[in-house]
């Protein structure tokens, strides 16, 4: 394990069994609640990021998946300095971002991106290579020690994510809070108005209501 500008590396390698040797190092930062993974093997290249599901859940309305990962084979956002390249299988791309059971390896079920951009199935020999890549990560995925400081800081990411999602849903529902009533102060006007001419008395006079963002 090495460690430099906060980042914290782990090299490894799996026995694959019929699909030879996988060399895996996997990459944290401190804080940070994803897990990049460079995978090399025979026909297998590339990086791959596994994130807690928690850190897309909103911390108001949890949701019980606590064994869930986002399953992320194309990142698009280095750790640090460390090169990012999508992985491939038999030099065929995987499906994703999904969401994973790292408790059920055996429902993984990997697809590559059609043209429209929606999942369409592998070739078998393809596919199977892919679930055995895929359940070596999810093992080293549960064998990891820093689980706890990955889901907190996951947990972390949610609260400032919703945080500034519903600051700005509050904020949107008092402008139309304030819209409404103005609306309804106006109608009661005019209806003060139409009463006073039917009871014949003088029109009042109309005060003009103003609207203050």
């Amino acid at each position: 394990m090495s460690m430099h500008s906060q980042l914290i590396e782990s090299r490894t390698a799996v026995d694959l069994e019929g699909y030879g040797v996988l060399d895996m190092v996997s990459t944290t930062r401190l804080g940070d609640p994803s897990v990049l993974y460079r995978l090399h093997g025979p026909h297998v290249r590339g990086c791959l990021l596994l994130t807690p599901a928690s850190a897309e859940d909103d911390p108001a309305a949890p949701r019980a998946r606590s064994s869930s990962v986002i399953f992320d084979p194309a990142p698009r956002l280095p750790l640090g300095q460390t090169a990012v390249r999508p992985i491939t299988v038999n030099s065929i791309p995987l499906f994703g971002p999904w969401l994973l059971n790292t408790d059920d390896p055996s429902s993984v079920r990997p697809h590559r991106p059609g043209r429209t951009g929606r999942p369409e199935p592998m070739p078998v020999r393809t596919r199977e290579r892919a679930r055995a890549v895929i359940a070596a990560v999810l093992e080293h995925w549960r064998q990891r020690g820093d689980r706890e400081d990955l889901d907190r800081a996951a947990r972390h990411r949610a609260a400032l994510l919703f945080l500034t999602r519903y600051r700005a849903q509050l904020q949107h529902r008092r402008l139309i809070l304030e819209r409404a009533r103005i609306a309804v102060a106006e109608t009661a006007q005019r209806i003060a108005v139409l009463q006073d001419a039917l009871n014949g008395t003088d029109q009042p006079s109309s005060p003009t209501l103003e609207y203050h963002p």
